[in-house]
């Protein structure tokens, strides 16, 4: 794979199956009063679980703008940990019904930083650390305070695209017994599905009319 590079084009454009983000906020807990009065932005789980609910193969990239822009996030191994722990409350706590594990992954795409020093270790003891993140709370956490104060100097943390994937559903790993892919609702309780490269929120009557729907279109009648 051709490593990616700052300010660049990224090679994929949004549709359907693939989003792109610039920010890296997964919910509305981890957005500040400010971010959710202003609406500066929407946070990542409506697109989430739009995907889930079209049920199939789809591409969440965190740190690229709506155009294309490659712009990544500067991240050291703890904010990929505090990333991950975020991301599994949200889908496994806050979605109901809760989202199996087999159903998505993330993994960390790295980026080529443009004219600025980039240094790949982080701090002893992080770890121990590791363990104060208050992920339910929008407050800066330590290990932000960290990166700013490695910015500060000019030493800059590699800088990462998040790749969060989302896998179709397999009755042969459910946990719950389903017999046909649920609908999934959000931690706002709301519904969202995938249209073109739109998030679209349903109603309950509607969720029972795209589900009669795709049992059709799936031959499961």
């Amino acid at each position: 794979m051709v490593k990616l590079k700052e300010n660049e084009e990224f090679s994929e454009e949004e549709s359907k199956t693939v989003e792109f983000k610039a920010h890296d906020r997964l919910g509305f807990t981890q957005m500040t009063v400010r971010e959710i009065d202003e609406r500066l932005f929407q946070p990542s789980s409506r697109t989430i679980c739009a995907f889930l609910n079209i049920n199939r193969t789809c591409d969440l990239y965190l740190g690229i703008k709506d155009d294309g822009t490659v712009i990544g996030h500067h991240m050291f191994r703890p904010q990929m940990e505090h990333f991950k722990q975020a991301l599994d409350l949200l889908l496994e706590e806050k979605f109901d019904p809760p989202v199996d594990k087999y159903r998505y992954a993330v993994n960390f795409i790295e980026v080529e930083a443009a004219n600025r020093h980039v240094v790949h270790s982080d701090t002893p003891g992080l770890t121990i650390k590791q363990k104060h993140k208050l992920l339910e709370q929008p407050n800066v956490c330590w290990c932000e305070r960290e990166i700013t104060d490695h910015k500060r100097n000019k030493k800059y943390p590699p800088l990462y695209i998040i790749h969060v994937k989302i896998n179709k559903w397999d009755a042969f790993k459910d946990s719950q017994g389903f017999k046909v892919w649920p609908y999934f609702t959000t931690e706002e309780g709301k519904c969202y599905k995938r249209y073109n490269a739109s998030n679209h929120e349903l109603t309950q009557g509607q969720v029972i009319e795209e589900t009669k729907i795709d049992l059709q279109l799936n031959s499961v009648l």
